[in-house]
């Protein structure tokens, strides 16, 4: 049977960017997952709490998504 080496690792399978995305994409699924729980523990029963954590979990997730929209275009920019 032939030799088997193993796979060399190339250094880019490494760098700094490709870790980086693949724990900031961990975070974000667990982070959409966690969301998800606590809109779910909303108490349906009383309208006014209802309509009021709605706006509350809308914001936040406006406020979030606005900040990770700037981060990335930011690291676009400074990398092209």
């Amino acid at each position: 049977m032939e030799n088997q080496r193993p796979k060399e690792k190339i250094l880019d399978e490494y760098s700094w960017w490709k870790v980086h995305c693949y724990y900031t994409k961990l975070r974000a699924i667990t982070f959409i997952e966690e969301f998800i729980k606590n809109f779910q523990r909303i108490q349906w029963s009383d309208k006014k709490r209802v309509i009021r954590e709605t706006c509350f979990v809308l914001i936040v997730a406006g406020i979030l998504t606005s900040f990770f929209y700037f981060v990335f275009l930011f690291m676009w920019l400074v990398t092209s």
